[in-house]
C-alpha cells in the first residue's frame, strides 16, 4: 500500500530535494527548512510526564503556529476542558470563563502544554547536536536532537518519519534526565509560510507584479502567471487521511 504522505505536497519529500549543481541536501537540514516553513498545524499528542515522585499522563490537542499556541487538555477527564495560550515563553490558563496568568516558564522546568510549542521550535530552528537513522514500530526515522538557544540544557529529541516527514516519537531531556516522552497521534499541517523574497522561481507573480506600467503594453496576455495566480496555496488532509498514515506507521 502506498503510504501517505502528510507533508506533501506543500513540503517536499525528505532525501529527493536536490540544491544548485544536484548536489543532495542534508537530510537533517532539509528537515528542518520544512518545518521552519510550518505556518500553522493542529496536532494531538500523548505526553507521559516524568517527575520526582510521581509519572503523569496527558492527552493534549495544539493548535500551533510560530508566534502562539493554544493548547488544550483532552485527557484526563478531570482537567478536560482546560487550555492554555503559549506565547513569548509566558503561559496564559484558561478554564470556561476563567483566565489566569500562569507568569514565565524556563525550558528547565517546561510545563507540559508548553511541550509541543517547543518541540516544533526546535524542529525548525533548533541547533542539532545529534542525528541518526533509526527504526520505530519497522519505520526508518531520521532522529533530531536539538536545543534551543534560551536553555541549552535541554535537550529536544523527534523521531521522523522519513517517507511522510510525520513525527512519530518524541522526548524531552533536562540535564540529561528524561522529563517527558512524547507519542504523537494526529499532525495535520494547515498553513505555510511563503517563500523567500529572493526564490523568485517558486513564487507567483502578484497583481502588482504583473500589472502593465503606463509606460508598456504585453502584446499577449501571459497564461503562465494567470495559471500560478489559480493555484492554491495549501493542501490539507482529511482525518481519514491521517488516520490511515498512523496507522502504517503503529503497524
Amino acid at each position: 500500500m502506498r503510504k501517505a504522505l502528510l507533508f506533501a505536497p506543500m513540503l517536499m519529500l525528505l532525501l529527493t530535494a536536490c540544491g544548485g549543481g544536484g548536489e543532495k541536501m542534508d537530510p537533517a537540514a532539509e528537515l528542518q527548512a520544512q518545518y521552519a516553513a510550518l505556518a500553522s498545524a493542529t496536532m494531538e499528542a500523548d505526553i507521559t510526564c516524568h517527575y520526582a515522585d510521581e509519572v503523569r499522563e496527558y492527552t493534549l490537542l495544539c493548535a500551533y503556529t510560530p508566534s502562539e499556541s493554544t493548547v488544550t487538555v483532552l485527557a484526563p477527564s478531570n482537567l478536560s476542558g482546560i487550555s492554555a495560550t503559549v506565547a513569548d515563553g509566558k503561559l496564559q490558563l484558561s478554564y470556561e470563563d476563567i483566565s489566569l496568568d500562569a507568569g514565565s516558564y524556563s525550558a528547565a522546568a517546561i510545563s507540559p502544554v508548553a511541550a509541543l510549542p517547543r518541540l516544533m521550535a526546535a524542529a525548525g530552528s533548533g541547533y542539532i547536536t545529534e542525528q541518526s537513522e533509526e527504526s520505530v514500530d519497522e519505520r526508518t526515522c531520521l532522529r533530531l536532537a536539538c536545543d534551543l538557544p534560551d536553555d541549552e540544557s535541554t535537550l529536544y529529541t523527534t523521531w521522523f518519519d522519513q517517507e511522510t516527514l510525520l513525527p512519530l516519537r518524541s522526548e524531552i531531556t533536562v540535564d540529561g534526565e528524561l522529563i517527558f516522552e512524547i507519542a504523537w497521534t494526529r499532525f495535520e499541517v494547515t498553513g505555510t509560510a511563503a517563500p523567500e523574497d529572493g526564490d523568485s522561481s517558486t513564487q507567483p507573480d502578484t497583481p502588482e507584479d504583473s500589472a502593465p506600467s503606463d509606460e508598456e503594453t504585453p502584446a499577449e496576455p501571459a497564461p503562465e502567471d494567470a495559471e500560478n495566480q489559480q493555484e492554491p496555496s495549501t493542501d490539507t488532509w482529511t482525518e481519514a487521511e491521517e488516520a490511515a498514515a498512523y496507522a502504517n506507521a503503529e503497524e
